[in-house]
């Protein structure tokens, strides 16, 4: 049974962040929390072997390389450089840090991106030709973890798309839905 989880970090703890934790298509977290320490406990309890976090995890003053094949692939990413997004990237890299110390790998991902990549019309479906069955309505954070948890569970099968350059990676999902 391999645990991995997705992470959909809000820029400050103003704002809920997303969580989810699969094992195969098992959902056994779900939810929206505030404060990394939470993020945190949640990891340690479930004991993921890989996170993905939506958040750029490498600063950059303005896009990064890994950014751009993003945006000439036809990806729509922002860069880390912008005010908004600076916050994000700290968080994300802290959360990386702490996690790694707990012996957990983290990817970086970027869920709108991944969807598209998926091939899936919407969220449902990517989640339902994935087996994952929710029990109840999704918040875009829950929505926005859940698929980043799905790139993760790619990721450790091998089967997990990738777009890199010298200053990062960002994994995508495999396309799923097809035409």
């Amino acid at each position: 049974m391999v645990i991995v989880a997705g992470i959909d970090p809000a820029a400050t703890s103003r704002r809920p962040s997303g969580v989810a934790v699969i094992s195969n298509t098992t959902l056994l977290f779900i939810g929206k929390v505030y404060y990394d320490r939470e993020i945190i406990d949640i990891m340690r309890s479930t004991k993921p072997v890989v996170v993905a976090i939506d958040a750029p995890l490498s600063p950059s003053d303005k896009y990064r390389e890994v950014d751009l094949l993003m945006k000439r692939s036809g990806y729509p990413v922002l860069p880390p450089g912008w005010k908004t997004m600076r916050l994000l990237v700290i968080r994300g890299m802290k959360l990386r840090e702490t996690l790694q110390r707990y012996g957990i790998a983290v990817i970086e991902t970027h869920p709108k991106s991944a969807l598209k990549s998926s091939r899936c019309s919407s969220p449902d479906e990517l989640f339902s030709r994935t087996g994952i069955n929710m029990g109840k309505r999704l918040t875009r954070d829950e929505e926005d973890a859940l698929i980043a948890a799905l790139v993760a569970k790619y990721y450790v099968e091998g089967k997990a798309r990738s777009i890199s350059a010298v200053d990062g990676v960002i994994y995508l999902l495999p396309e799923i839905c097809g035409e």
